[in-house]
């Protein structure tokens, strides 16, 4: 079974700094961003309350 991934809310700066050109992937084309804590994604997956900026 494959491990699911942590929503963007959760990463730590660690994460950040492990996964930074996966990070950049997400965040570089914006559709989403998350009314919890204001972080932006491609898709609603990475996001606990995404709204779509379009």
């Amino acid at each position: 079974m494959a491990k699911k991934e942590k929503r963007l809310c959760k990463w730590s700066e660690k994460s950040l700094d492990k996964k930074l050109d996966k990070y950049i992937a997400i965040v570089s084309n914006p559709g989403f961003v998350c009314q919890k804590c204001g972080r932006v994604a491609d898709k609603k997956k990475w996001l606990h309350k995404p709204v779509s900026l379009k």
